[in-house]
């Protein structure tokens, strides 16, 4: 019995550094929006959307994880994955400013400035002259002089 009790705290103690350095490196851990939000940054959108979709795992309602889903679909050029996902967003938190300003970004690449100035319309409502606001009506004007 001494042994077995031996063998196991020893089976323990070897096995404590492999948890502890497999828990640091995050590759146990549930991922974060701040994950979803580095790979975005890096225009990593493949493996954004990856961890955001890891991130509705754990939280179904993040509308955040379904913000940058949108927006990463957008870039690799799936506006139709992108808008589902924006709808998703706004399903979860009508108000939530990142996915309006996207949003309208998007029906601009769909030539759609009506519905990029209903977006426009919601964030003057929702944060007045916010930097999403402001960043989604210049582009705006951009489009009306450009096209």
């Amino acid at each position: 019995m001494r042994r077995i009790l031996l063998a196991a705290g020893l089976a323990v103690s070897m096995a404590a550094p492999v948890v502890a350095a497999a828990m640091s490196s995050g590759s146990d851990m549930s991922a974060s929006i701040g994950d979803v939000k580095r790979y975005v940054e890096k225009g990593q959108y493949e493996r954004a959307i990856s961890k955001a979709r890891e991130v509705l795992d754990s939280n179904p309602k993040s509308a955040d994880a379904y913000n940058y889903i949108g927006y990463s679909e957008r870039k690799l050029g799936d506006l139709n994955a992108a808008a589902k996902a924006y709808d998703r967003a706004l399903a979860i938190d009508k108000n939530h400013v990142g996915v309006h300003e996207y949003y309208g970004e998007l029906h601009l690449q769909r030539g759609d400035k009506a519905k990029a100035e209903m977006h426009l319309a919601e964030l003057t409502r929702i944060c007045g002259d916010c930097t999403e606001q402001q960043t989604l009506a210049k582009k705006i004007a951009e489009a009306k002089v450009g096209g």
